[in-house]
């Protein structure tokens, strides 16, 4: 197949660990006269179309009537872009902007919807479309009302990266990766190295990282911000300055004072009790040297 721009990508400006995964991808090989070669890779897909394609006639002749097929994928693959293979710590469309395709019963004309959605949104409109509540303790938001035609520009999603399988032990180890996206802009924060920025709508392939381009600071910090909240409201285990004090943005919103935020009860897990009542928690706990007090309900 022919290769877009982004296999041109010479990583100058990008993070380091995806220039050394370049090193070893060893992506040339694969290049003859403008075009990559991955047969194997091909031959793959070839047999599970064919194999997703039994299911479908399967569900067409025995339940027609009452189901709906979710077609999907967990992740894609590099393929040569960005002179990487495989996946891993990276935000690429090529690895992240995965395939979702919904019939319902009966089928029907296909149509699309440009609205940013994510695979926690899956099981709230599953079961919306079961007539059911979703219960508090998911994450995402049914997308039901996208569904049916409506488009939410303003939505986005968030996607993260930590630490690839021990068993496997790739990546070099511990390689924290935040990154959010909407339908103009893609933020990346690697921790570690080097944060990126793309103009989704002037340069769907990522190769200028425009995160130092003062032009894009607007954009970039409305973004981190929205970031930033999303961190601390579903409490991020490894939330902390770190993400918000970047060298593009010397900022600290959240001040911690010696206050303990107790999680909110969900009806799930069990309550989280007090260290020294040992009766569950109300509000939030200040603590300042030895003593303490509380503050505002939560």
């Amino acid at each position: 197949y022919p290769i877009g721009p982004g296999a041109f990508d010479t990583l100058e400006g990008k993070p380091a660990h995806q220039q050394e995964w370049a090193r070893a991808a060893l992506i040339s090989p694969h290049l003859k006269n403008g075009t990559i070669r991955q047969p194997m890779y091909f031959g793959c897909n070839s047999f599970v179309d064919s194999e997703i394609g039994r299911v479908i006639d399967a569900v067409h002749q025995v339940t027609p009537d009452n189901t709906y097929i979710f077609f999907t994928s967990d992740h894609g693959d590099m393929l040569g872009a960005h002179q990487l293979s495989g996946k891993g710590p990276v935000m690429y469309e090529e690895i992240t902007h995965i395939p979702l395709i919904i019939e319902p019963p009966g089928g029907g004309y296909g149509k699309s919807n440009a609205t940013v959605v994510s695979h926690i949104d899956l099981l709230p409109t599953m079961l919306a479309l079961a007539g059911l509540e979703s219960p508090s303790i998911l994450e995402g938001t049914s997308i039901l009302p996208q569904l049916q035609g409506v488009e939410d520009p303003d939505r986005a999603a968030v996607i993260e990266f930590q630490r690839y399988e021990i068993e496997h032990d790739s990546w070099g180890g511990f390689q924290p990766v935040r990154c959010i996206v909407d339908q103009e802009y893609k933020l990346v924060i690697n921790l570690l190295s080097t944060d990126e920025l793309y103009d989704m709508r002037h340069d769907a392939a990522e190769v200028n990282n425009l995160i130092d381009n003062p032009d894009y600071q607007l954009a970039r910090n409305l973004l981190h911000d929205r970031l930033l909240d999303w961190m601390y409201e579903k409490r991020d285990p490894f939330r902390g300055p770190v993400w918000e004090r970047r060298p593009w943005r010397n900022s600290r919103r959240f001040q911690w004072q010696g206050n303990f935020r107790p999680r909110p009860a969900d009806g799930y897990a069990p309550d989280v009790r007090d260290y020294d009542t040992g009766l569950p928690t109300k509000g939030v706990k200040m603590e300042y040297g030895g003593r303490k007090r509380a503050t505002k309900p939560l």
